[in-house]
């Protein structure tokens, strides 16, 4: 008989695997049909309640193909309407600072023509224009689709992917409207950000500052391109930007504190799991945020509860919470799969650490750095090479140098900012100490990517990347038995 564990997991993985069989692989309407019709001739012949837990997932496979299926057919250049719209709009996004234009996501609320797309635009805004998330205008655009400029990167299914499903390119009129009770209410909601920014950018030179915005709020739009072509480089580019990494360095420290000042464990994962709700609405609560805050918040939970063999099944359920909202994500959101494989790793080779550094010694805070960085890169390096065809061989080295200095730059980068916001001239020392690590990381940085070496370019194809994870489960599986044999063995001896 199936325990409700094994249950649980292949519902997720039935739904997980749907989705996934949507995303890659055309799927004909018919099929979906005859599963379907099967599924239901099943359960009827066969209504035992153990029979059906074994077609349950087999049904949710089903339904996440026909989501995924839908949402691509949405989003089908057929299907999308273009031409001169005009109305009333509301900025749903904070404006991003591109080369040439300021990046605004808007979204029609009246219109005053036949084109009313309930999808968000992204309009390209002069640099001039200056409007804050919430505000309401008066607006006018001949719409476009997104154009893909590169043919291995889907432009259009990674903007779909946020419902975002035209673009503006030059807006005939555009006029701020008085504020309403949204516009105030996202105006509060997003001060401390703003102020956060601020603060932190008049407390640190350029460019430690835009790489202290960087680790704290994400992006890598505030540094130069130089410096931004360098983290790519050597493999870094995760640092700045909001993902389940940046999550986990928060909760960790948190939790730490909190067992440092005398709390219980769990009061302590609570105040980490508080922390990690406060840093997303802190940033803004972009979408990659509350993904990877929703990820880290889950291994929180197993914790919590006492068993971390549950992490994995806490994983995937927010993982199918999310691509049940979006099941574009999948595919399309490399910062989807890059957090929940990063946070898969930990889960996974945490007890292989436990197990192998279960005794104090000195140096062991770095070797548990050191394989927990190997075990993250062993399961988002194929995806890195999958996705951007680059493969770093100091990836490893840089990661294992400068990781253990980005939570210190962290915490002394928000100290240094929030010392300014009170009383500048407070910020000086911790302005100063923020401003050493981040300088070492900067450094390192730009040497190792002018390097020749500092990326290879390589192909690795679909059947190379399941072959890849295939090959890591069956060495988990492998080295977990071993584990559990040379345990049976001290026991006995014992």
């Amino acid at each position: 008989m199936l325990m409700k564990d094994q249950v649980f997991l292949l519902a997720c993985l039935g739904y997980i695997g749907g989705v996934f069989a949507g995303s890659f692989f055309v799927v004909p309407g018919w099929m979906l049909f005859l599963g379907a019709a099967l599924w239901g001739a099943l359960f009827v012949t066969f209504p035992r309640k153990n029979i059906f837990l074994l077609f349950f997932p087999f049904g949710l496979f089903l339904f996440g193909t026909f989501s995924v299926t839908q949402s691509l057919e949405h989003f089908h250049e057929e299907n999308m309407r273009m031409g001169e719209v005009s109305g009333i709009v509301r900025v749903v996004s904070d404006p991003e600072e591109k080369s040439f234009y300021n990046q605004i996501i808007i979204r029609m609320e009246t219109c005053e023509s036949e084109v009313c797309p309930s999808e968000k635009i992204l309009w390209q805004a002069p640099k001039t224009v200056a409007v804050v998330s919430g505000a309401r205008m008066e607006f006018s655009c001949a719409l476009e689709l997104p154009e893909n400029f590169d043919p291995t990167f889907d432009y259009r299914m990674f903007l779909a992917k946020d419902n975002v499903g035209y673009v503006c390119r030059k807006a005939s009129s555009w006029v701020t409207l008085p504020e309403d009770d949204r516009t105030r209410f996202a105006r509060i909601f997003f001060w401390p950000k703003h102020a956060f920014e601020e603060a932190l950018g008049k407390s640190l030179p350029q460019p430690e500052a835009g790489l202290a915005l960087g680790l704290i709020v994400g992006g890598d739009n505030r540094l130069p391109e130089t410096l931004k072509t360098a983290f790519a480089r050597v493999g870094l580019t995760h640092i700045v930007a909001i993902s389940g990494y940046n999550i986990a360095l928060i909760a960790q420290g948190l939790l730490i504190f909190g067992i440092g000042i005398g709390l219980w464990r769990k009061q302590a994962i609570f105040l980490a799991a508080l922390g990690v709700i406060f840093f997303v609405f802190l940033v803004g609560a972009p979408a990659s945020a509350v993904r990877a805050g929703v990820m880290g918040l889950s291994v929180f939970a197993a914790f919590f509860v006492g068993r971390l063999s549950r992490g994995v099944n806490m994983l995937l359920l927010a993982a199918v919470s999310m691509l049940f909202f979006q099941p574009l994500l999948l595919r399309y959101d490399v910062g989807f799969q890059l957090s929940f494989l990063a946070t898969l790793g930990i889960i996974v080779m945490a007890p292989f650490m436990d197990r192998f550094l279960s005794k104090e010694f000195f140096g062991k805070g770095f070797l548990e750095i050191f394989f927990l960085t190997f075990a993250v890169e062993l399961f988002v390096m194929p995806v890195l090479m999958y996705q951007f065809h680059i493969f770093s061989p100091w990836a490893l080295l840089t990661n294992v140098l400068l990781l253990p200095l980005v939570p210190y730059a962290m915490a002394l980068g928000f100290v240094s900012a929030v010392a300014f916001f009170i009383l500048p001239g407070l910020h000086m020392l911790p302005a100063t100490l923020t401003y050493f690590f981040l300088w070492v990381i900067t450094y390192v940085v730009e040497r190792f990517g002018a390097l020749p070496s500092a990326t290879i370019e390589v192909s690795l194809g679909g059947v190379a990347l399941l072959a890849w994870y295939v090959l890591l489960f069956f060495g988990i599986v492998i080295m977990k038995k071993q584990l559990r044999r040379k345990y049976v063995q001290t026991k006995d001896l014992s």
